[in-house]
């Protein structure tokens, strides 16, 4: 996203300190390391609050110890970067090799809508959702933080969030193209999202596929809510 310079210098930094966390920002398009100053650096990273303000960060990068956490935003790591409001990177490092950098973002809105592989909390379900309502509308749906299976850790993220987001319940009759559906899949709440297209068609990403358009037919008899966008 920033160029080969930053990715080399952001794997470097993260090979260097495994099995620690590591984390740096980009300024002036450069990568410049920060001390991580989180009191367990091997499950965590903090900046310095002076970071802000003395580097002014385009992006802010840390790594993961590829034997504790997987190569995805943590839901703190989203919280972190939907505060900042700029791209945040994860480099994963096992202590011997490390992974390209992992960019998320609102930037991300701006992915092809199909043909994404899953990369939870990044490219899931509710990722789709939202690049669909920026490209197709224009309009800029909130993101938030999750886990990977917060359905099965008490949470009932769609739910709970889904007028704060603009969305209003509506009837099974009252729906048109472009409304979006909730679907309960081997679990207690629901746990996934989609777009209701023209001709029977939805948009949706399932983890495992990728992201792609398909009959609704088939997903019906899962569907617990249809939902329009009211603001």
């Amino acid at each position: 996203m920033f160029g080969d310079d930053v990715a080399r210098e952001a794997r470097a930094h993260a090979l260097a300190a495994w099995p620690e966390e590591v984390c740096g920002v980009v300024s002036g398009g450069r990568y410049i390391r920060v001390e991580n100053i989180a009191a367990d650096r091997e499950n965590g990273f903090e900046m310095p609050a002076e970071t802000w303000l003395k580097f002014e960060p385009e992006a802010v990068i840390h790594s993961h110890n590829a034997k504790v956490h997987p190569h995805w935003p943590s839901k703190a790591d989203m919280d972190s970067q939907i505060a900042a409001h700029i791209p945040f990177g994860i480099v994963t490092c096992d202590g011997e090799v490390t992974t390209p950098i992992l960019w998320w973002g609102d930037h991300c809105l701006d992915a092809p809508l199909t043909g994404r592989s899953f990369v939870p909390g990044v490219f899931d379900c509710y990722g789709l959702v939202r690049s669909w309502y920026w490209q197709e509308r224009g309009i800029r749906l909130p993101d938030f933080a999750r886990s990977k299976s917060w359905w099965d850790e008490g949470e009932n993220l769609l739910a709970d969030h889904f007028e704060q987001a603009g969305f209003r319940a509506i009837d099974a009759s009252e729906v048109r193209p472009g409304d979006v559906f909730f679907m309960r899949l081997v679990s207690k709440v629901p746990c996934h999202s989609g777009i209701l297209l023209e001709d029977g068609l939805c948009l949706h990403h399932l983890d495992g596929r990728l992201s792609r358009r398909e009959p609704i037919g088939p997903w019906l008899k899962r569907v617990t809510h249809w939902l329009s966008w009211s603001y």
